[in-house]
């Protein structure tokens, strides 16, 4: 947190979340983003540093930690202000990477005019946008509004992209949409699951013998219990599959403003005994041990196509996934054959498909290898390495720092 011009060989980094000041006078940010950003430095040869902007309101994440200054392993400021001040910040920077949004497109136009070599990330494609949208929003005046806002929005960010020096794609949607807009896209599937907490293949061997061996499936979810996660949906697929007769034990993990309804839901359906609310487990030393030991198949309601770093790191744990068509998530099971897909909002057929595989658990046991090896192929430091090294191909750093193609 410095006033300091950039200096050559930065990497600044304009990020889409927002940070609240902590008790400590710190920054309070996600460790989700703080381990990503230092895994990008492992790669890109000079400093990186973030630039957030200030908010009163925290976010739904359920990781987040306080930064003074020292503290992280990558740099944090607070974004200036004023388009010139910013411009003051940024004229130094070996590239810049923000967030595709419409409150960066004169970020964008003012990289251009500086000669600062801007890429942007992408996570939703429009059709998830709407789909986001529908999933919170009930009131048809407000959703008609928020859509035509929307549509502008897409008009401004393809812009942006016509004079952006590349773009990432967080899975598959954004990949397809925006094809052809810019000749320099990657496409990668976020995950903090590394190559050392990927189930080893004696682990994924014994989980797969206890599969064989008949007992009650072993269902889970997990995540934030928002509207747009459709977990209201978990509790319809319960439903069903007690209907159908199938032995099962479903495990929801998360926090959230659908909790108590969520409850509710399980209770008036009698569904107590086998489905629980497990509550919020630390990710490395809970969620990832969890999920290795004590699941078999991940049931995901998502009703739109966020692209999720759910799917790989459930895949890395041999965890494979039935869930709803989402577009992100058709795009994940087309890549890995980790997975089934069932139309949205069919709890009933999402029910169906576990229950045939009950019956059919080689079927779970070889679509949980296809998993983990996409996964592993997808794993932490890979997909940030693949990031850093595009950045620095885009970048303004000396050519004999550049890697080779």
């Amino acid at each position: 947190m410095t006033d300091e011009s950039a200096t050559p060989g930065e990497l600044v980094l304009l990020p889409a979340l927002s940070a609240q000041r902590g008790p400590r006078g710190g920054l309070i940010l996600t460790r989700k983003y703080m381990t990503g950003t230092a895994e990008l430095a492992r790669t890109w040869p000079g400093p990186v540093t973030s630039l957030v902007s200030l908010s009163d309101t925290p976010t739904t994440d359920m990781d987040h930690a306080e930064y003074l200054p020292g503290e992280a392993e990558t740099e944090l400021e607070v974004r200036p202000a004023t388009p010139e001040a910013l411009a003051a910040r940024l004229a130094k920077a070996a590239a810049v990477l923000a967030f595709l949004s419409r409150e960066e497109a004169e970020t964008a136009r003012l990289c251009h005019r500086l000669g600062v070599p801007i890429v942007f990330t992408a996570e939703y494609s429009p059709t998830t946008e709407r789909q986001i949208l529908d999933a919170e929003v009930s009131n048809p005046l407000v959703r008609l509004r928020r859509r035509l806002w929307l549509w502008r929005t897409e008009r401004i960010r393809r812009q942006a992209l016509r004079i952006a020096a590349g773009l990432h794609c967080s899975g598959t949607p954004t990949f397809e949409n925006y094809r052809g807009l810019n000749d320099n896209m990657l496409l990668f599937f976020d995950n903090r699951v590394g190559r050392e907490g990927v189930i080893d293949d004696g682990a994924l061997e014994e989980k797969i013998a206890r599969l064989r061996q008949a007992a009650p499936l072993r269902l889970v979810f997990g995540g934030r219990l928002i509207a747009m996660k459709g977990v209201m949906e978990l509790p319809r697929v319960a439903g069903e599959l007690a209907r159908l007769g199938v032995p099962f034990q479903m495990d929801i993990f998360g926090g959230g403003p659908l909790k108590d309804a969520l409850e509710a839901e399980i209770r008036s359906r009698g569904l107590n005994d086998r489905v629980v609310l497990r509550g919020v487990l630390d990710f490395d030393t809970g969620w990832i041990p969890y999920l290795k030991e004590s699941a078999d198949l991940f049931i995901c309601c998502h009703p739109q196509g966020d692209p999720s770093s759910t799917y790989p790191e459930v895949m890395s744990c041999g965890v494979p996934i039935a869930g709803y068509d989402n577009e992100a998530f058709c795009g994940v099971v087309r890549e890995s054959r980790g997975g089934w897909v069932t139309p949205m909002f069919d709890a009933a057929r999402l029910a169906a498909t576990v229950a045939r595989l009950d019956a059919n658990r080689e079927e779970i046991a070889e679509t949980a290898i296809r998993a983990r090896d996409f996964a592993r192929q997808h794993a932490f430091e890979t997909t940030f390495a693949n990031r850093a090294r595009h950045l620095i191909r885009n970048s303004r750093l000396p050519d004999a720092l550049k890697p080779a193609d």
